[in-house]
């Protein structure tokens, strides 16, 4: 994964990533076989027929490799990511594009295979996340029920590293507001009304609530 080439921001860390499905060339390859039967038509041919057959058939060979180098570059410079920050999706070579869902806007992820991609191990994601883009829909993914099972364990673990972090905010704030009341009984009630703005605010339970207050009033 340190090779993918994808822009991460600092301390960012991949989780998963990878280029489109090979099923992004169908195209280019029932193309590729109608460029081989002209050519065996060509073959068989006689006369001035096979001359004009050939010929086409040299053009269209070269229309359907130019086709083919340009949707590999396409292919190489798509990247589809999952990291423990965002999910996340450029494209382009000369002309750059991407988006970029942050984890805590994912409301839902959706996959969608037909029959034929189920047997390929193809499919279609669908990220649906807060705000006003809406859904966003990547195409020719690999392993899409995969790719859905990491999104949701890293929203989990994000909702986790926040919750995490708020806990430990607020244990900060009070051992903060016990230090500084400590020395003066003057304080009691600067610290009773900050107690009921972290109330007022959901930052501590009503139980949090309750045993602060009464260590607050203790101390008198």
């Amino acid at each position: 994964m340190a090779d993918s080439g994808f822009d991460l921001m600092p301390g960012e860390r991949l989780v998963l990533f990878s280029n489109p499905h090979w099923w992004y060339f169908w195209k280019q390859v029932l193309s590729g076989i109608g460029v081989l039967i002209l050519f065996v038509l060509a073959t068989w041919a006689s006369g001035g027929l096979a001359t004009v057959l050939l010929w086409l058939t040299a053009l269209v060979f070269i229309g359907w490799l130019a086709d083919v180098v340009y949707e590999f570059v396409q292919w190489r410079t798509s990247r589809f990511a999952v990291t423990d920050q965002r999910v996340a999706y450029q494209s382009g070579f000369f002309r750059r594009q991407g988006v970029s869902i942050p984890l805590n806007r994912i409301n839902n992820v959706n996959f969608e295979q037909s029959f034929i991609a189920r047997l390929t191990g193809n499919g279609i994601v669908t990220i649906e996340s807060a705000g006003e883009t809406g859904d966003s829909v990547f195409e020719n993914i690999p392993d899409p029920n995969n790719v859905r099972t990491v999104i949701f364990q890293q929203v989990e673990a994000a909702e986790t590293a926040d919750s995490d972090r708020d806990a430990a905010a607020i244990a900060r704030a009070m051992r903060d507001d016990t230090t500084a009341g400590a020395g003066a009984t003057a304080s009691v009630e600067d610290r009773l009304a900050q107690l009921e703005r972290l109330r007022e605010a959901g930052a501590i339970s009503e139980q949090e609530y309750a045993q602060k207050r009464s260590d607050i009033l203790g101390s008198l």
